[in-house]
């Protein structure tokens, strides 16, 4: 591992920390630096801001792990290990969503998105579905599946990981089965 991303991973932890006391719109650089002793020119030689930093957390810690493998068997698996790793860091993600919602989303809904225009797109055998309508669903779908995550977060993670993701697989089965009868209609 490189020295860098060694620096990196210090200063995502020191935000974790921070975040713990205090909300994300009043920390400031000097809190992060100051838990590991770093000056502000190692910061700002690795991040732009506090918001840049913020954006690496969530993609690096989660998302680039997310998209790794995903598929539309082991989607609802790995939505069930993003919501177990939010929940063990639960005061950073309920303190930073908050103050940064579209940051967080925009991550799970592209993903979410590209996620159901490849199911649709299977679905769709007989090619009723014009893109358009292809990619309306799919965003219909995905910004479903964020809504209910940033509201889990928002409303202190309290339902189990597990049940959360098993309910947006049950979710998503009904509407495959809803969407699959929509192609074949041509509706």
């Amino acid at each position: 591992m490189s020295d860098s991303l060694i620096t990196k991973r210090a200063i995502a932890e020191a935000l974790k920390q921070v975040c713990r006391e205090k909300p994300f719109d009043k920390i400031s650089i000097s809190n992060i630096t100051s838990v590991w002793g770093l000056n502000r020119q190692t910061f700002y030689y690795h991040f732009q801001d506090k918001y840049e930093l913020l954006s690496w957390i969530y993609y690096n810690e989660n998302f680039a792990k997310l998209a790794e493998d995903i598929t539309l068997d082991n989607w609802d698996q790995k939505i069930f290990e993003l919501l177990q790793n939010m929940k063990v860091e639960k005061a950073f993600y309920i303190n930073t969503i908050k103050e940064q919602e579209h940051t967080f989303e925009s991550y799970l809904f592209e993903m979410a998105k590209a996620l159901f225009s490849e199911a649709i797109l299977k679905l769709d055998e007989k090619k009723k579905l014009t893109e358009e309508e292809r990619d309306f669903d799919a965003e219909f779908y995905a910004y479903g599946i964020c809504g209910i995550i940033v509201d889990w977060v928002e409303k202190g993670m309290r339902t189990e990981p597990r049940l959360v993701a098993e309910r947006l697989k049950s979710l998503a089965k009904a509407s495959e089965r809803a969407g699959y009868l929509r192609s074949q209609a041509g509706l």
